[in-house]
C-alpha cells in the first residue's frame, strides 16, 4: 500500500536535508586537511630554512672569529712574535 503523499514528501525532504548536511560536512573535513597540509609544508618550509641558515651562518662565523686572531696576532709587538733562541 503507497504511502501518503505528504508523508512521502516529508521523507524526501528529510532524505534531501539529510545528504545535504551530509556533502557540507564532507566539504568542511576536505576543507580542513587541506589547511592541515597546508600548515605543515609551512612548517616544514621553515625548518628547513633555519637548517640552511644555520649551516651558512656556522662557517662565516669560523671566518670571522679566525680573522679577529690574525688581526690580534698581528698587532703584537713584534719582538714577542720572534721565536726565541734555544741552546
Amino acid at each position: 500500500m503507497p504511502a501518503p503523499s505528504g508523508r512521502f514528501s516529508g521523507l524526501f525532504r528529510g532524505l534531501v536535508q539529510d545528504i545535504t548536511e551530509r556533502k557540507r560536512s564532507e566539504e568542511a573535513l576536505r576543507t580542513a586537511q587541506a589547511q592541515l597540509a597546508h600548515m605543515a609544508r609551512v612548517t616544514t618550509m621553515g625548518e628547513l630554512t633555519s637548517s640552511i641558515a644555520h649551516e651558512v651562518n656556522q662557517p662565516l662565523a669560523a671566518v670571522v672569529t679566525n680573522g679577529d686572531a690574525c688581526l690580534r696576532w698581528l698587532g703584537n709587538d713584534p719582538q714577542t712574535l720572534i721565536k726565541p733562541d734555544c741552546p
